[in-house]
């Protein structure tokens, strides 16, 4: 209760300073965790063609330096500040353009004179990802950033979002892939001798972070899962794999599978990785219900599904369509015969499922562009959210 309380007057004190304090000429970017992959592209979009200040708020300013460096990003161009600290609030509260990945400072409604831009992080399979318990949605914006007409359109809805709000250009994340290379691999300490499979599982417990108290989004203890991903990487190495896991940031249940490689964000900080140039140099993705399946679609390469807490997780957080598990762009793996025949295709170059990944592709409408974090300031540019306008790039 007292947490709750904290909330609502963070929101409603922070709602009356974006109404009274003046629009200033800068943008600030926020992501979580600070690392994630739309924020950091969509700072270098911004720092190779707005003209004006960028402020990036981050957990720990050394972090955010070693964030830079890995990604090459333009600090002459971009102000680390940190997220918790006055001066933060004081430019999220002015700014003519605020782009963040999971909300800000309570989640207050954005004033008609500036202007909120959700990047996101995912969305897809769950259920009423933007609304609360009654309904109401849980982040406001003026924009939606999303990668699948379907997908995005529940989101948008969810978010009392008018159609043109919805900015259907894709992650700006997925512009990693086109920087991934082997080498990525070999600083993390992962020979590129086999075929490489990355499992990305949601979570089921989230630990919480800092008002956001923890909470289940299944029914499962969390061991089934384990159990079925330990007896994948056995099956999937005896074939010739090798299988890496990245467990999601917020999961509270250890990933930690005995025979696969476990790289977490602190890993991929250390050897200056950033996660989607470690998915795109993979030839393979295994996942759940998380939404990364919809960014590896731009690839074309094996996806495979490991779901055997279906009816748990739909009794927990559910899915966002009854028949949304019917269009998944690759197999459930449960029998030992799926997974050596997924580990068949892999090595094969990944033609056994190319149709059905084109149609699913078809179907949710996903959109896979180059240059998504430049196409996302142009749609932007367009709708006159920039004064006086950036121009293309």
């Amino acid at each position: 209760m007292a947490t709750r309380i904290i909330r609502v007057a963070q929101r409603a004190i922070m709602r009356a300073a974006l109404v009274v304090l003046p629009r200033r000429p800068y943008v600030v970017v926020h992501g979580f965790p600070t690392a994630e992959g739309n924020a950091v592209e969509m700072l270098r979009g911004l720092a190779d063609r707005y003209p004006r200040r960028i402020f990036w708020l981050v957990s720990r300013i050394e972090e955010g330096r070693s964030i830079a460096a890995a990604s090459a990003l333009n600090l002459d161009r971009i102000t680390l500040v940190r997220h918790r600290s006055m001066a933060a609030m004081w430019r999220f509260a002015t700014a003519e353009v605020v782009m963040f990945t999971h909300g800000l400072y309570g989640n207050p409604r954005p004033p008609r004179h500036k202007t909120f831009v959700n990047l996101w992080h995912g969305g897809g399979l769950k259920a009423s990802i933007m609304t609360d318990a009654r309904g109401r949605p849980a982040i406001h914006s003026d924009f939606l950033v999303a990668s699948s007409a379907q997908f995005g359109s529940q989101l948008a809805r969810q978010c009392h979002l008018p159609p043109e709000g919805l900015l259907l250009t894709g992650n700006p994340r997925i512009d990693q892939f086109a920087r991934s290379s082997s080498e990525h691999l070999r600083r993390l300490g992962v020979s590129t001798d086999r075929p490489i499979v990355v499992w990305m599982p949601t979570f089921r417990k989230n630990t919480g972070r800092g008002l956001t108290a923890g909470w289940s989004e299944s029914h499962d203890d969390g061991h089934g899962v384990n159990d079925a991903a330990e007896h994948a990487v056995e099956i999937l190495t005896r074939a010739g794999l090798t299988v890496i896991v990245k467990p999601h940031p917020v999961d509270a249940d250890s990933r930690n599978i005995r025979g696969a490689i476990i790289v977490t964000n602190d890993d991929l900080l250390r050897a200056g990785v950033q996660l989607y140039e470690l998915i795109g140099a993979s030839d393979a993705l295994l996942t759940d219900y998380s939404s990364v399946w919809i960014d590896f679609l731009a690839l074309d390469r094996p996806i495979g599904f490991i779901v055997p807490d279906e009816a748990q997780y739909a009794a927990g957080r559910g899915f966002s369509t009854v028949d949304v598990l019917d269009w998944l762009p690759g197999p459930r793996l449960e029998a030992d015969s799926d997974y050596e025949a997924f580990a068949l295709d892999v090595t094969a170059g990944g033609n056994d499922q190319r149709e059905r990944r084109a149609a699913v592709a078809l179907h949710i409408g996903s959109t896979a562009i180059p240059h998504v974090s430049a196409a996302v300031l142009t749609a932007l540019d367009q709708r006159g959210v920039f004064r006086p306008p950036i121009g293309r790039p």
